[in-house]
């Protein structure tokens, strides 16, 4: 664990490094954009981007997990400028390069997220929800689905949970897996206050409802 003051720190520093490579997209450099992101990406977390857009989002991580323990440091600074990149990559049309690093930058992101003291009202909440929203658009991996969901429940939008857990069931070959996990997101649920539950435009009706689904799902 990192406490909440160096985490605004690496905010910040990352605020800095984006607005560079803002100004260098209205410039319209794209070329200059990436090589210093690069730069920046080999500075902070010893990684090159092209080294880092050859592995999946789990190996990403496992690299910035050594021993096990999520260096939340790499993951903060290596969402983003990932996302950066794939917000120069947009701005000159290259949807499918923008995509992955979109990908790995939301995966990374909600990793730091699940597994540090953040606040709800930090930046990087915000910079997630504007991840999951440029991938709307697509279709994504399973895993990253999964990290949704967990991410969602973390946040206390238990209705966007719900829907990110029941298109996972609609996706998922392996659904028993994912039923259960459904089935202890409302057992956590059923703990919650009225009030809790109302915030997350949730409640106890609903609670009841989805796992009345859960129980006459076809792989359960």
């Amino acid at each position: 664990m990192i406490n909440k003051d160096y985490i605004l720190r690496i905010v910040e520093q990352t605020a800095k490094m984006v607005t560079t490579v803002l100004g260098l997209r209205q410039q319209n450099k794209p070329a200059e954009a990436l090589a210093y992101l690069d730069n920046q990406l080999q500075q902070t977390v010893g990684l090159s981007s092209s080294f880092i857009n050859t592995l999946t989002e789990e190996t990403l991580l496992q690299v910035f997990s050594p021993m096990g323990n999520i260096n939340t440091n790499s993951c903060l600074w290596a969402a983003s400028l990932l996302k950066a990149e794939g917000s120069v990559y947009e701005d000159i049309g290259n949807t499918t390069q923008s995509y992955y690093r979109y990908r790995k930058s939301l995966y990374l992101l909600i990793a730091a997220i699940l597994h540090e003291p953040i606040d709800r009202d930090s930046e990087l909440f915000q910079s997630a929800d504007e991840l999951i929203d440029k991938l709307s658009a697509y279709e994504i991996p399973q895993a990253l689905k999964q990290q949704i969901f967990a991410y969602y429940e973390h946040a206390g939008r238990y209705d966007k949970a719900e829907n990110t857990l029941f298109e996972l069931l609609e996706t998922t070959p392996t659904a028993q897996q994912v039923v259960e996990q459904g089935q202890s997101f409302y057992a956590r649920l059923q703990q919650k206050g009225v009030e809790d539950l109302q915030a997350g435009n949730f409640s106890l009706a609903e609670v009841a409802e989805g796992l009345e689904q859960l129980q006459a799902y076809p792989h359960a």
